[in-house]
């Protein structure tokens, strides 16, 4: 699947959450603590295992993209971590739990809604990316519902 973009959050907004004490896209409290079971940093694309200190905060997936927000909370490591490369496969570590693909047109226009674990997850995604009308897919965690990364056609 080398035809694909695997987008992590920026480096830059993981850096001014970590710096600040509210988030810059609604101001909502930024929260840091000790994690208490594995959760998915939204910027590595990696595990941040019990024990780590994690920071939550509120992120628009659709900022920059489209015109209405679907706000959310995220997690990420405290402390820093290396953003996942745009060019690298699909994160298996992170599709080894339940996701849920929804894959958009323009618009913010749901076409497709798909269920996925590790064994199901790249035939799903290839078969949704040979639709004309997807633009880009949302990579979700089924259980929580939270935004993990997104996944776009590469250029």
């Amino acid at each position: 699947m080398c035809y694909l973009r695997v987008v992590a959050i920026a480096t830059e907004l993981a850096e001014i959450v970590r710096q600040k004490t509210t988030d810059p896209q609604f101001g909502f409290p930024v929260y840091t603590a000790q994690a208490t079971q594995g959760l998915p940093c939204r910027h590595c694309l990696d595990w941040i295992v019990e024990g780590q200190r994690a920071t939550l905060f509120t992120l628009d997936p659709f900022a920059g993209l489209e015109k209405f927000p679907l706000p959310g909370p995220v997690y990420i490591h405290a402390y820093g971590c290396e953003r996942y490369p745009e060019d690298n496969r699909v994160p298996n570590k992170l599709m080894a739990s339940p996701r849920t693909l929804n894959a958009y047109g323009r618009g913010r226009r749901l076409v497709a809604q798909e269920y996925v674990d590790s064994k199901s997850a790249d035939a799903t995604i290839e078969r949704l990316f040979r639709r004309p009308d997807v633009d880009y897919v949302h990579v979700r965690s089924t259980t929580a519902g939270c935004y993990t990364f997104r996944l776009e056609r590469a250029k």
